[in-house]
């Protein structure tokens, strides 16, 4: 434990300015984020609409974001992370404001798609604002801290959304649809606080000598043929990964309720769980990356995970289901920071919004086509077998993503390319 605290201390010296903001931005943020995510699926059942419609709102919002990112990674890429996510974090939380207060489903249906589009935009700029801001030798320490503390601010997000949902009902007396509403409003007004850091944030030195003229296709493949081969392979593996959680992980919230009418400080609690035991995970990654690579890492927490996903699918027992959970999310998130510092090692730096961006589009289409799949089971099957089979889906789906990325990154095809920037 000395060591590993030693070690997370080197790490810290060593960040620099734009880091720490980034940092406290992320935390914020993602507080408000986790409130809102957590209530809204809620407040939309609340409304007296059905399954099929928060799918379709998750779904909507998914397609709005596979239409934006690669724009968006292209803006970051040629005008710098500070212009590109403040532009995005104004629009989200406007959207977000929106969707607390509209009720129509056609409201909610295109304010969602506006949301998704404006916090898409801010989601393309992470990965290559941490990458050009660090060394090679930070980043899965960095990449993991930094998912480490979504985790957390999440878990004070959601826990405090469940509990304010409750206390605003029960304790103040308001009618469910405004105890919702209201807490969804919290979340937006926390989240807005980003824009501080973010006013903060300097240029890189990388920034201001970042050519401005762009290559032509052709020139393009040929100078960075081997980026853009991992870009799509990528692509690839994100596709399928969003099918396989585009089934599971939007209704997390909503399969609590209906298998095991939960309360919503319950499922409050138990979300939060979740992210708290991933944020230990990320910490201790290192660690794992350490013994094993951050190529064997990725597939052994992955493949680890599916036996836990399989038992939150099949348990009638809401103590198992939510030990199941806890487990899977923990394992199979805390291969993100490996797989993420991977991916920007294997890219050129002038293509890491791209790749960034690119990857979260094919997620978020994959989250699109996967919504209708996954509400159409629990609409035909019920709550029990319904799950189980999105469930199950998920995990043949995963188990597919852990032998591919192996064959493509664990057999040496490709060289990182860093050195050569």
């Amino acid at each position: 434990m000395t060591n590993l605290l030693r070690e997370w201390k080197s790490q810290f010296q060593g960040y620099s300015r734009n880091i720490l903001l980034f940092f406290w931005f992320n935390f914020v943020w993602n507080l408000g984020l986790g409130m809102f995510g957590l209530v809204y699926n809620l407040y939309v059942k609340s409304l007296g609409y059905e399954q099929t419609t928060v799918g379709s709102i998750v779904g909507m919002t998914s397609l709005a974001a596979a239409i934006i990112l690669i724009p968006a990674g292209m803006m970051n890429d040629r005008l710098g992370p500070k212009r590109v996510i403040t532009f995005g974090l104004v629009f989200t939380i406007v959207a977000l404001t929106v969707r607390s207060l509209f009720e129509a489903e056609g409201g909610m249906l295109i304010s969602s798609f506006f949301g998704g589009m404006a916090l898409a935009v801010v989601s393309a700029t992470i990965l290559p604002f941490m990458a050009n801001n660090s060394a090679p030798q930070q980043r899965v320490h960095l990449f993991s801290f930094n998912m480490a503390l979504v985790m957390i601010a999440n878990v004070v997000g959601i826990a405090l959304g469940g509990v304010l949902c409750d206390f605003f009902q029960f304790i103040i007396g308001l009618e469910e649809i405004l105890s919702l509403r209201f807490t969804l409003l919290i979340g937006v007004a926390i989240a807005a606080l980003g824009i501080i850091p973010i006013a903060l944030f300097e240029k890189t030195e990388v920034e201001i000598q970042q050519p401005k003229e762009s290559l032509g296709i052709v020139h393009s493949w040929r100078v960075h043929k081997t980026s853009l081969q991992v870009i799509a392979i990528f692509c690839l593996l994100g596709l399928l990964s969003a099918i396989g959680g585009g089934m599971i992980v939007p209704y997390l919230n909503v399969y609590f309720e209906d298998r095991f009418e939960a309360s919503k400080s319950a499922i409050g609690i138990v979300v939060a769980l979740g992210q708290g035991a991933t944020a230990i995970a990320f910490l201790i990654g290192p660690m794992i990356v350490k013994r094993f690579g951050e190529v064997k890492s990725v597939v052994y927490l992955q493949l680890c995970s599916i036996p836990f996903l399989l038992l939150t699918a099949f348990s009638a027992n809401f103590y198992l289901s939510s030990g199941g959970y806890l487990f899977r999310q923990a394992l199979m998130n805390a291969a993100n920071p490996f797989y993420n510092s991977v991916k920007m090692s294997y890219v050129h730096r002038s293509l890491r919004g791209l790749a960034s961006s690119s990857g979260e589009a094919v997620f978020n289409l994959g989250w699109f086509l996967a919504a209708p799949v996954s509400t159409g089971l629990v609409f035909r099957h019920g709550p029990y077998y319904g799950y189980a089979y999105a469930f199950c889906i998920t995990a043949v789906v995963y188990t597919v993503i852990s032998y591919l990325f192996y064959f493509f990154f664990g057999k040496n095809r490709f060289k990182p390319v860093e050195d050569s920037q």
